[in-house]
Order: structure tokens, then C-alpha cells, then sequence
């Protein structure tokens, strides 16, 4: 359901932004202001992504302010042109932008509304993970899902198919030397924070590159050369039963594929081991998040 307001005067605007900039737990609420005149085609033209955006980013606050009822509204924001759409953070502005630009525009509500979720999580990679992250082991194609270099008798399937653990049996081995290339394949797209790579301080992974919508398992050498999305270089506490790796959020935004380029381990052993491997974010598409196991985000299960 869209939840464009339609200011008709200024109390109605003074309230929006007293109760954006109050908020009593997490950053001020992101309000996305719509300039606009019933004359203006270029106005009409983008009203409907104005608001389809209204209802994928329910966090914000979409208002849309009529200049020739509002003129004195629009000369305190320095309204000089049409559409013009102006970005605040509780009641202080912090972007704007002028003319009916339709990318323009979803890109930076999408950016504004990611900052937003990084900021009440503490802006920082290395901050204890947020309770709105989910375990997105249901939304794995595992039929899908593949591994080169594993020892046959210590797969990724086996993994995959296992609850895990540190003291766990079923965990995954390489075979011929520490390298391995991990192919995940979700059945939607979806939003990656953060990854969890568990495995012995001696031979669990170390570099690790991770490359995102590929569509077929890369080889060797395309991984070793191949420009990552990101690249983490893994730590004893990442590692250690129960660590978490937080990932640039901004780059794994629409992920359908995830490709894990084990480089090698912790001790240059000649086999690496996992033994858990878990994705936590959500789905792109709204869903029901009961569905979804939530990260406990106990102390010390969050790392960078």
C-alpha cells in the first residue's frame, strides 16, 4: 500500500518532521520530499515511481508539497525547478535532486535508506550484528550449489544439508591442495550483511574473494585473476565457532549467485576445512520474515 502524504499546509509538514527527528530508539527517520505542480508534465510523469518507491521503503516518509499551495514551504527549501526532490534526515537536509530523473531518484532512496540501516546498526562493520538479519539457509538452491577441489567424502552438499558445528563430523574438505571455489545459488534474489566461514585455526580459510551473479561455477584461474567484490582476509575470531564476517552491504544488494574463492588458509596447510558456512541478510522481495531464523546477535558472535 503507497504511503505518499500529500501535505495541504505547514503544520501537517512541522509534525512529519518533529516525529522524523524524534524517533526514540535508532537514527532519524529518512523523509523523501516530492516538489511538485499539478502543471508540470515531468511532475506527473515520475509521481507513479515517487510513489511505487513509497511502498518498497516503508523505513521512510514520502510527502508530496504542491508549490503554488505551498509557496512559502517551497521558498524555505529554495524550490527554483520542477520536480525537485529533497532528501532529509529527521528535519536536516542532506541531499537533493532537480528534474524527473527516474534512476537517479531510486538510486539514492536506495542508498539513503541502506545508510540509514547501517547507522542503526551501529556504522560499523565491526558492530554486533542487527536483529533484522536472517539465516537465509531457506532461500538456498542446494541442488544448485556446487564446489571444485572438495574431497568426495567431505562435500559442500554434506555441509550444506548439515546443522554444522565446530565439533561436527560433516564439515567441507579440499581435496588436492587449500584451494577451493564455492558456487551458492539462492532461489531469489537476495540482500547479503554478513557471512559466517567457521572452521579449525589451522586450516580454515583465510583469503577469501567473493564474486557476485556469476552464472556458471569460474575457474581457478578466472578467480585468481578476477576483480572481487569484495575480499576478506579472515581472522582467528571470524573463524572461531560462532564468528561473523560483516560484508560491504552497499555491493550485495541484488544477489542470485555467490561465488567463494577460497585463496587459501590459516596455516598454508595443504587441505583447507569448513565447518559452517552460513549467508545472513533477507530477500529482495517482500516476504513474510516469519519464515526466516533470526541471528541471535549474542556478544562476541559478531565480527569484522
Amino acid at each position: 500500500m503507497a504511503t505518499v502524504i500529500n501535505i495541504t499546509d505547514k503544520n501537517q509538514l512541522e509534525q512529519i518532521l518533529q516525529e522524523a527527528k524524534n524517533v526514540t530508539s535508532g537514527p532519524p527517520t529518512t523523509v523523501v520530499m516530492d516538489f511538485y505542480a499539478s502543471w508540470c508534465r515531468p511532475c506527473s510523469e515520475i509521481a507513479p515511481i515517487f510513489k511505487e518507491l513509497s511502498t518498497k521503503y516503508t523505513n521512510m516518509k514520502f510527502i508530496k508539497i504542491d508549490v503554488d499551495k505551498l509557496e512559502d514551504v517551497a521558498q524555505r527549501y529554495n524550490v527554483r525547478s520542477l520536480p525537485t526532490f529533497i532528501f532529509l534526515r529527521g528535519a536536516e537536509q542532506v541531499d537533493r535532486i532537480t528534474g524527473a530523473a527516474p534512476q537517479k531518484l531510486r538510486d539514492k532512496v536506495q542508498e539513503l535508506s541502506i545508510s540509514e540501516l547501517d547507522t542503526h546498526e551501529g556504522g560499523s562493520h565491526k558492530s554486533s550484528l542487527s536483529s533484522k538479519q536472517y539465516d537465509m539457509d531457506s532461500l538456498l538452491s542446494k541442488g544448485q550449489c556446487e564446489c571444485l577441489n572438495e574431497e568426495d567424502s567431505h562435500s559442500l552438499a554434506q555441509l550444506l544439508n548439515s546443522s554444522g558445528g565446530n565439533n561436527s563430523k560433516t564439515y567441507l574438505l579440499s581435496d588436492t591442495d587449500e584451494q577451493l571455489i564455492i558456487y551458492i545459488t539462492f532461489s531469489q534474489f537476495v540482500r547479503i550483511q554478513s557471512i559466517q566461514i567457521n572452521g579449525p585455526k589451522e586450516n580454515a580459510p583465510k583469503t577469501v574473494k567473493l564474486f557476485i551473479n556469476q552464472i556458471s561455477t569460474p575457474d581457478f584461474d578466472s578467480c585468481e585473476i578476477g576483480e572481487a567484490v569484495q575480499t576478506l582476509e579472515l581472522t582467528e575470531d571470524d573463524i572461531k565457532d560462532g564468528g561473523i564476517t560483516q560484508l560491504n552491504f552497499v555491493k550485495f544488494q541484488n544477489v542470485n549467485t555467490l561465488t567463494i574463492f577460497v585463496k587459501n588458509n590459516q596455516s598454508s596447510t595443504d587441505q583447507t576445512r569448513i565447518d559452517k558456512l552460513k549467508f545472513y541478510g533477507y530477500p529482495v522481495n517482500t516476504v513474510n520474515m516469519k519464515e526466516f531464523q533470526r541471528v541471535s546477535g549474542k556478544k562476541g558472535e559478531a565480527h569484522g
